[in-house]
């Protein structure tokens, strides 16, 4: 599979337009470029197929969870098999986020309006179908959850002191959902001091994402701390060409006048 092909078109595409099975293939043959994905897609094909059921979170978990066996992996999370699609499919286990995706990408093939939440820690969904919208947890099974149990999973995590935000409800682009995905091999690699990791994954982001500044300025900022100063310069100024606003290139032109001094 040419996966920087693919993950150059959906850079190249709207947030709706964007094809969330063909960039997880080939986020998936990134990894592996070898690797066999007949059945990754052929699950994904499945998992697209209609509903005879009007829009519901008891729809979506009946196909992936009940009938596809999808479930939260709890007792080893921090395995990255969670976070590559064709050992999500073969484990049918997964991250959060990796199993919100499955959702998303469901739901999208049914013309539902679905969208990741941008809650810290932990990825639920929202999706709009009847006269309120359902919040779903693909963790568990595609559970419905209430913004009360947000508030206390939210507290679980940050301390009691922690209160739901309106900032938490509010739907996240599926780019930034796939970044989130992404992020999360990215974070454990530099844990473990895999700078080459982190750098193999900033470089396919850039690629599916390449307006997200904050991608350009990582990846020269591990360029450069590693003494590829001209490395670093250049992807900062790729990374300009690309942005989409004024305040991104003015972070990007900043990074790079920092980055000059110290060369000269």
């Amino acid at each position: 599979m040419d996966w920087r092909g693919e993950l150059s078109e959906q850079g190249r595409r709207d947030n709706d337009a964007l094809d969330i099975a063909g960039t997880l293939l080939a986020l998936s043959a990134a990894d592996d470029p070898g690797r066999d994905l007949t059945l990754a897609r052929a699950e994904l094909a499945a998992l697209a197929e209609p509903l005879a059921a009007q829009a519901s979170a008891s729809a979506l978990a009946g196909r992936i969870a009940r009938g596809h066996g999808y479930r939260g992996d709890a007792e080893t999370y921090d395995d990255m098999r969670n976070a590559d699609i064709a050992e999500v499919v073969r484990r049918r286990r997964g991250l959060p986020v990796a199993l919100g995706l499955l959702y998303m990408h469901c739901g999208r093939a049914q013309g539902w309006s679905i969208a990741g939440l941008n809650f810290p820690g932990h990825f639920l969904l929202r999706l709009q179908g009847g006269e309120k919208p359902e919040l779903i947890d693909p963790f568990n099974a595609g559970n419905t959850i209430t913004p009360a149990e947000m508030n206390a999973m939210l507290q679980r995590m940050n301390g009691a002191g922690a209160r739901l935000q309106p900032g938490h409800m509010a739907a996240v682009p599926v780019r930034h959902v796939l970044m989130r995905l992404q992020n999360n091999i990215k974070i454990r690699a530099l844990q473990a001091g895999d700078t080459d990791r982190a750098v193999a994954v900033l470089e396919r982001v850039s690629l599916f994402a390449p307006a997200e500044a904050a991608v350009w300025l990582e990846w020269a900022g591990i360029e450069s701390g590693r003494g590829n100063m001209r490395r670093a310069l250049a992807l900062l100024d790729r990374g300009a060409e690309h942005a989409a606003d004024e305040v991104s290139k003015l972070a990007l032109a900043d990074a790079r006048q920092a980055l000059g001094r110290r060369l000269n």
